[in-house]
């Protein structure tokens, strides 16, 4: 795919294919074992020396295109390149790897300003060096990467390097931003169907070279392919699309740990040259277009945050405390998934400074971690988790708040707060959803389900109980009043259509005026009405049609009126949750 914007300058145009190859060449170099780079490789040097030479000759570019601007001619520093290629590796034998990897960071780095000042009317010669020494060297060394990865382990950790910081990028846009458009032209949820359709395509092709040996064809036209996949893109959810790419690269992952030393090499390392294509040389294809869209600011950050945030706390709100001590469908209980989910929040307090210094703290045992949280929630209440849940987040929310709003925040440390907050959201927001009732049927499920014992702990209490006072600080008789007008303010809701707009305010006047006009009310009186209120609601929920009860004004009304209200009191009136 051709990634060049249109209309975009000879010398930006330049930079982007620069950055994209350079990118793959020294990702897929850093993912290989630090052992590996001072062996001598069947191409006939070591890594190390191929790290000096392509410094070395990138060192050679800004003198060059100095002469080519005033004399209109390549001075031609080197003639004998034998000769300077062989001094160059013979200076590199005593170096350590970051020294010869800062050393190379640091004269492409001087390319790149050499690019940028260039006028747009340069000589062509000028940029030909530039690419002599940058996009048209960098391939002349994929070869060494090959001849140092030793077995499929080696490929696959240089595929998961890079895979990392792409798929957490893709995170940290969050689902909404996938609908946003890139600097190329399609959307973001469009690249990501994109990468997802070139594994999955890959990961077959590796599955027919491992059982037959025969190399399967590329494909016949590769815009044609691109095009096919955006097409079958549109109206997709984004969670769905990127759920595709994250099981295509496991497919693609599964493929190459299946592979032999004597497979992965073979063909000229035919294996190697189509999973670099289709993995981390395409991220680095990518990368500019992603990382536009990735937050950088504080106020960035947070907006992301809040825009992942309110779905999954919606979810939760909707499946209610009762429900948060079943199983989902991943085998925990929700307790214990949203106990997990509060727990990272936790932890990002005490990692956040060290990523902000751009490094990493003490590496947790994750699994232990999710072990003692998943016994932990056993004895915890469902206000309990969800308070610290709200708790954990706000935390975040805060510590964000509190960076610089002026200055950047690095990609090591976006990506933890992505991580542990609207990143984690979506893993698990699916498993929520799965608990949320959906239909009219299970919404009626749930509010006879949750209607018994709250009738039933009230009818325990008595008439004379009623004026006893709960552990919240009002009567009982306080509470089915309060209980009762909610319920009748959502059957005329329901039966006229009139959906109030509520805010805190007129939530308590509402809660107050309830409790004084049922002041003078008699104790049978008032359970008569707690009753007949219910079956009106009822009555009314039952008349709705599945596709109105989607519609989240009328949801609202259905749940939070009912059920998820007398959840609220159940621990005045002794229900364990």
């Amino acid at each position: 795919m051709c990634t060049t914007i249109p209309g975009i300058s000879r010398k930006d145009e330049l930079l982007q294919r620069i950055g994209q190859s350079h990118r793959a060449l020294r990702s897929a170099l850093e993912a290989l074992p630090r052992e590996r780079f001072t062996e001598k490789l069947s191409t006939g040097w070591s890594l190390n020396e191929n790290i000096a030479h392509l410094a070395a000759w990138e060192e050679t570019v800004a003198e060059r295109v100095a002469a080519v601007l005033e004399s209109g001619e390549d001075p031609k520093l080197y003639e004998d390149v034998d000769g300077f290629n062989a001094r160059v590796a013979i200076e590199a034998r005593g170096k350590s790897t970051d020294e010869l990897l800062a050393r190379w960071a640091t004269s492409h780095e001087r390319v790149l300003e050499t690019v940028r000042s260039l006028p747009e009317d340069a000589d062509k010669l000028a940029f030909e060096i530039v690419e002599w020494n940058t996009t048209g060297h960098y391939p002349d060394h994929y070869g060494d990467i090959g001849a140092a990865m030793r077995s499929s382990d080696d490929l696959f950790g240089v595929v998961q390097t890079s895979w990392l910081a792409f798929r957490l990028a893709i995170a940290a846009i969050g689902l909404p931003g996938l609908a946003e458009k890139t600097s190329t032209g399609w959307t973001y949820m469009d690249l990501v169907a994109h990468a997802a359709a070139w594994e999955d395509r890959t990961a077959t092709r590796l599955r027919t070279f491992r059982e037959s040996g025969a190399k399967p064809p590329a494909v016949d036209d590769t815009d044609e392919f691109n095009a096919a996949v955006v097409e079958r893109t549109r109206g997709r959810d984004a969670r769905d699309v990127v759920d595709e790419l994250d099981a295509a690269h496991a497919r693609i992952l599964e493929e190459i740990q299946k592979l032999s030393p004597e497979q992965i090499h073979a063909n000229d390392d035919w294996v190697i040259a189509v999973v670099a294509g289709n993995t981390y040389g395409h991220y680095a294809e990518h990368f500019d277009e992603v990382f536009a869209a990735v937050p950088k600011r504080p106020t960035e950050l947070l907006a992301k945050m809040k825009e992942g945030w309110r779905p999954f706390r919606r979810a939760v709100s909707r499946l209610g405390l009762s429900a948060l001590s079943e199983k989902t469908p991943s085998g925990w209980t929700y307790k214990g998934m949203l106990g997990h989910v509060a727990n990272w929040m936790e932890h990002l307090g005490t990692e956040l400074p060290h990523r902000l210094e751009g490094r990493r703290g003490p590496f947790p045992d994750v699994d232990a971690e999710n072990a003692r949280e998943a016994e932990a929630s056993k004895s915890r209440s469902a206000h309990e988790t969800v308070e610290r849940l709200d708790k954990a987040y706000q935390n975040v929310v805060d510590l964000v708040t509190a960076l610089p709003a002026d200055r950047d925040i690095n990609f090591l440390a976006v990506r933890l707060v992505v991580g542990e907050t609207y990143g984690h959201f979506v893993k698990h927001s699916a498993e929520i959803e799965a608990g949320v009732p959906r239909t009219v049927a299970e919404v009626l499920a749930r509010f006879d389900d949750l209607w018994r014992p709250f009738r039933a702990a009230i009818r325990e209490r008595g008439r004379a109980g009623l004026a006893e006072t709960t552990s919240s600080g009002w009567r009982y008789r306080d509470l089915v009043a309060h209980a009762a007008a909610w319920m009748e303010q959502g059957a005329r809701e329901l039966r006229t259509g009139d959906i109030q707009r509520w805010n805190a305010e007129k939530i308590q006047a509402a809660n107050d005026s309830a409790v004084r006009a049922h002041e003078l009310v008699g104790p049978e009186a008032l359970l008569d009405e707690l009753d007949t209120t219910q079956r009106r609601i009822r009555e009314e929920i039952a008349k709705l049609s599945d596709d109105r009860l989607a519609d989240p004004r009328i949801y609202g009304i259905a749940a939070f009126y009912t059920y998820l209200h007398w959840e609220e009191h159940f621990a005045e009136l002794g229900i364990p949750l």
